[in-house]
Order: structure tokens, then sequence, then C-alpha cells
């Protein structure tokens, strides 16, 4: 369990949340707020919000991708409800709020589409994934589509636990992967330094 937390906290949602909140701060000319950098990492881990159902559901859905993953959805609710709620809880900061969780959101989705499976970016009128890999988009073949979907059903029928559930989907670390995050806590401090002078 404590390996997965620190997979999670040192992946690369974590690191995008870092490098949006940098950018979108420095953009606006915002002086460093805590409030601001956990509302950017909260956006860049939101999409698998939808997580916790599926571990609660795990016997009756095939993938924790029923609610959070459709981004023709999810991407104009978050600009809404965050432009909502930044004019009550921020109003001198809404086009930063709603920038940085939109973009947020965003990176998490393209995060997504560069796997292995890519990410169903027309979802929920097209289920056709596209990929991002070796500097191109890509529609994935039908053909890989079936067989990750039998590999998940034979999952399934394993019963795996939660935390199998939690562990199978956390990658492992890779000198890459810290050294992005790493860069991303730069860019924070940095901009601390820089906004404290």
């Amino acid at each position: 369990m404590l390996l997965t937390l620190i997979r999670i906290l040192l992946g690369v949602d974590m690191a995008l949340g870092f490098f949006n909140y940098t950018a979108w701060s420095w953009l606006a000319g915002h002086p460093f707020n805590v409030r601001l950098l956990c509302l950017s990492i909260f956006s860049t881990h939101f999409p698998d919000w939808d997580m916790i159902p599926y571990l609660l559901l795990r016997h009756r859905l095939i993938s924790h991708w029923v609610i959070g993953h459709h981004p023709l959805l999810v991407l104009p609710l978050v600009a809404i409800a965050s432009f909502c709620a930044s004019t009550i809880w921020m109003p001198d900061a809404v086009d930063c709020i709603v920038g940085m969780a939109s973009t947020g959101v965003f990176l998490h989705f393209a995060h997504d589409g560069m796997g292995k499976w890519g990410f169903p970016w027309l979802s929920p009128f097209s289920m056709t994934r596209f990929r991002f890999r070796g500097g191109k988009f890509s529609v994935v073949p039908q053909q890989e589509i079936d067989a990750w979907r039998e590999q998940a059903l034979l999952w399934k029928q394993r019963e795996p636990s939660a935390m199998d559930e939690i562990s199978v989907r956390t990658p492992t670390m890779t000198v890459a992967q810290l050294l992005f995050w790493a860069a991303g806590v730069i860019a924070v401090l940095v901009f601390i330094v820089e906004k404290s002078y």
C-alpha cells in the first residue's frame, strides 16, 4: 500500500500538476498560493476519481473509465464548475482557476493518451481510441483493443482485491518519471523564489 501511495505521489500526474500550477500562476501574475497549487494537483488527478465507485462496485464494472474519462463531457463541466466556484472562492483569479482546472484535466487525458491503449478523445460519442507515440497521433487498431478487453475480463474473473486493482494500474517508477517529477518540483520552487523577490 505504501509503495502504491509513493508511486502516486511521485507520479506523472503529480508532476503535471506542478507544471500546470507554475505555468498558469506565472502567466496570470499571481503570487505563490497553496490553494491554487492544490487545485492544480487535484485537477490533474480528477478524472481518476471514478476509481472509487469502480473499486466499490468492481464485480459490476469492467473499467474505471466509466465516468471521469469522457473529455467531451468532463472538460466543459470542469470549466463551468470551476468558473462558478471561483467567482465565490477567489473572484480575483477566475481566469487563472478556470484555465488551471481545465488544463489540468486535459493534461491527465493527454498523459493517458500516450499509453499503449490510447485514449477515447471523442468519448462518449465514439469509443475510437487515439494514441500519441513516436511524435505522431494514430488510431489504436480494434484487434489491440479487443485483446486488452479480453485480458481485463480474465483479470476480473480472478476477483482481485482492491489493493491489486490499484497496484496494477499504478506503473512502476522509472528514472525518467522521477526526473520529470523533480523538474516539476523545481519549477514550483523557482516560481516561489522568483515571486519572493
